[in-house]
């Protein structure tokens, strides 16, 4: 069973056949993504009320009020605990059964979704203040500052937190950020674009070999590109140009490549190493949305033209073929 939002509805369906199994109806808009943690999937909407659904039935097993939410869940399962961002500011963690562990005040409003190592708390707010917290106390530990706003989940690696920030107005500039684990910055990478930087990146950057991978764009402009840089130093090695904006769909990895989307429309597929184009596939509108993968390496995908689609990869990738469309949802 995969879920999945559309408008205020949250929605399980069948993975299999995209069967709808149930649907859950908040008072506004979902644009945040969800996690699933014991019997639960848990998620946050615009109506300012974050919700625990049985993962089962859909059926609502508690809700707490905060401000808006627009980045992800992320649950601890050591803890049994969840930790969610909000636009009051705040970072919420509270136990699986609905009680409140603590609450941290950031500077702005949290739209990055929390990553999670085995002692800390990452996160970013959108004045650009990049976060540690205890893991289990929610005590600050550190914080660096950026000069716009992080709604890039962290991406957390043996060697390094890999972060990408920017807002998407054209004003403002964004960068790919790689840190240690004590908070020092090791290099920032303005993508060989002295202007503009990389554009704006809310993308969390893939690590893949000795290449970071992340897509950026403007709100402003039709232009978007996924960018490949030096793991060692964040200089290019290869960019791809997009049809459109491509800030807000992360890559995930899929052997020595990555898969993400833009708001052309397009799910690309891309060698990490030197920006190859395996396959490209198109919906009718643009892709917002990360790519979900299951064990079998079936790709699922929401679009803005209503759908969510299963995909099942070419069996050889060879440079420029296509996805095929297993399943429209």
């Amino acid at each position: 069973m995969c879920t999945a939002l559309r408008a205020k509805k949250v929605f399980a369906l069948e993975r299999e056949t995209g069967k709808e199994v149930w649907t859950f109806n908040a008072q506004k808009q979902v644009l945040a993504s969800g996690a699933l943690g014991g019997d639960m999937f848990m998620i946050g909407a615009d109506d300012k009320w974050f919700y625990a659904l049985n993962k089962e039935t859909g059926k609502p097993q508690w809700k707490f009020p905060a401000g808006e939410f627009t980045g992800g869940a992320t649950v601890g399962q050591e803890e049994k605990a969840v930790y969610v961002g909000s636009g009051d500011r705040k970072l919420y963690s509270n136990f699986l059964n609905g009680s409140k562990r603590f609450a941290f005040e950031a500077k702005d409003q949290v739209c990055s979704t929390p990553a999670l190592s085995a002692d800390g708390i990452f996160f970013g707010d959108d004045k650009g203040w990049f976060y540690k917290l205890n893991r289990f106390t929610g005590k600050k530990v550190w914080q660096v500052k950026f000069a716009h706003g992080i709604r890039s989940p962290a991406r957390l690696e043996d060697d390094a937190i890999y972060i990408s920030t920017g807002d998407p107005d054209g004003t403002k500039s964004g960068e790919i950020v790689r840190l240690s684990y004590d908070g020092t910055v090791q290099w920032r990478s303005d993508c060989g674009q002295k202007g503009s930087k990389c554009d704006s990146c809310w993308t969390s950057p893939a690590v893949v070999g000795d290449v970071v991978v992340a897509g950026c764009g403007l709100d402003s402009k039709s232009r978007g590109f996924i960018w490949g840089l030096e793991k060692a130093t964040g200089k290019v090695r290869w960019k791809m140009a997009a049809g459109n904006d491509c800030q807000t769909s992360s890559p995930v990895i899929v052997g020595d490549s990555v898969v993400l989307g833009c708001i052309d429309g397009s799910l690309y597929a891309l060698k990490a190493a030197d920006g190859t184009l395996h396959w490209q596939w198109k919906a009718k509108k643009g892709i917002w949305t990360t790519p979900a993968l299951d064990e079998t390496g079936t790709i699922y995908i929401g679009s803005h033209d209503g759908r969510v689609y299963a995909l099942s990869a070419p069996v050889e990738e060879e440079p420029g073929g296509e996805a095929r469309k297993r399943e429209e949802l």
